[in-house]
């Protein structure tokens, strides 16, 4: 949903400072650097000058398009115009951190469209509410709505793609919106929809979050604070991709492993096995960890304590 250009504002330097004798480098440097700083600000000024220029006719562009279309459209205080075209007054309302889905339509004040989800193919967009971000328009938008309601939202290229252009969007354009919010999955419920998925068996769910799968039992003795044990373990996502794999010394309540690992291993006996599923706020959290595990992402680990 990005759409980027390089500015053609610039200065080219290169082969002036390649004539220049090396007694001269110093004080050419100096010159140089001066007449890049003004052509930055030149550059500047003259992006800003078009884009106040193109924003008055952004709103001319829309309220044609709500004029020719016969639309009832509110306005807010950023610019944008919405009207909520299905509402759901019953729908879940998404929070930060929420794995959300929409379809949407991106178009032209022409009405001619040029970025959309394939609803034929049920592939609607899926993404992390508040942590990744859409177009300004969108996320102001998208705030407004609940789970099974649909918008359309028209706004200024301050609050779409500014000055990024590409061969179907030229820059400082109006752009037009229609969404829908398909789902709203807080962690908790991401978790459920796991596990009857998978129709797994829950052995315990704490007051924590964690969910407890024992998939094999022993009489051995029961792990306690303060032991050290190995532990073999798979890392996964809730879309079964393996983040990490291996075999891991802990010492039980030590804190040396994250706090859902932890607490599920600490249930245990010697040479069973279990699946731990818990959210985040056991996991890494509103930061994730690396590129693969998001910021609020619930986690997996299937585990074997080894020895002890």
């Amino acid at each position: 949903m990005g759409r980027f250009a390089t500015s053609d504002c610039g200065i080219k330097h290169q082969s002036l400072q390649g004539a220049l004798s090396t007694s001269k480098m110093k004080k050419i440097h100096l010159w140089v650097a001066v007449i890049a700083a003004l052509s930055v600000v030149s550059c500047q000024t003259m992006l800003e000058n078009e884009a106040e220029k193109q924003y008055e006719q952004n709103e001319i562009e829309i309220q044609n398009y709500i004029s020719s279309k016969q639309l009832t459209m509110q306005k807010s205080p950023s610019g944008l115009y919405y009207s909520i075209t299905k509402t759901n007054p019953n729908g879940q309302k998404p929070n930060v951190g929420d794995l959300i889905s929409i379809h949407y339509t991106l178009f032209k004040m022409s009405g001619a469209k040029f970025d959309s989800t394939e609803r034929s193919k049920n592939a609607p967009f899926l993404y992390v509410y508040g942590i990744n971000r859409l177009i300004l328009g969108m996320d102001e938008g998208l705030a407004m709505m609940r789970q099974g309601e649909k918008g359309l939202f028209l706004m200024n290229h301050s609050l779409a793609f500014g000055s990024q252009s590409d061969a179907l969007l030229p820059a400082f354009s109006a752009v037009g919106a229609e969404v829908e919010i398909m789902s709203v999955r807080n962690e908790e419920q991401q978790i459920d929809d796991y596990v009857a998925a998978k129709t797994l068996s829950v052995t315990e769910k704490t007051s924590s979050g964690l969910r407890f799968v024992k998939t094999t039992s022993t009489t051995n003795a029961q792990v306690k604070i303060g032991d050290v044990v190995s532990v073999k373990y798979t890392g996964k996502l809730l879309t079964d991709k393996q983040f990490d794999t291996g075999e891991i010394s802990v010492k039980i309540g030590a804190g040396g492993v994250i706090k859902g690992f932890d607490e599920g291993i600490s249930k245990m006996r010697m040479g069973e096995k279990a699946t731990l599923i818990f959210p985040s706020s056991l996991g890494y959290g509103t930061t994730g960890s690396g590129s693969v595990i998001r910021p609020y992402a619930p986690l997996l680990f299937e585990v074997e304590i080894v020895n002890k």
